[in-house]
């Protein structure tokens, strides 16, 4: 697969076409799920209503305490978190 993307990705460079990661269909394919698993994974951490494992609750720990670490306050936490869950999905 990655030969397959740099040998198009070369073509289309010495074409001279402008290239992202939407020009190689399979690529972008890859890649929005790969981001769409990423999401639902987080989603799954930040969302208080689910109940979460023991990893899950780790992962939510851990980014408490850094958001907690880079100042902000309890509260701002939750509201962070909350919104966050909230618009995970959106566009």
């Amino acid at each position: 697969f990655r030969q397959e993307v740099i040998a198009y990705l070369w073509a289309a460079n010495r074409r001279g076409e402008k290239i992202d990661y939407r020009s190689y269909e399979p690529l972008k394919e890859a890649i929005e799920k790969k981001l769409i698993t990423s999401v639902r994974d987080l989603s799954r951490v930040i969302t208080k209503a689910r109940m979460r494992d023991e990893e899950q609750s780790e992962k939510y720990d851990a980014m408490v305490k850094t958001l907690l670490d880079h100042g902000y306050c309890p509260s701002c936490v939750d509201v962070v978190l909350k919104y966050a869950a909230n618009n995970l999905w959106k566009d």
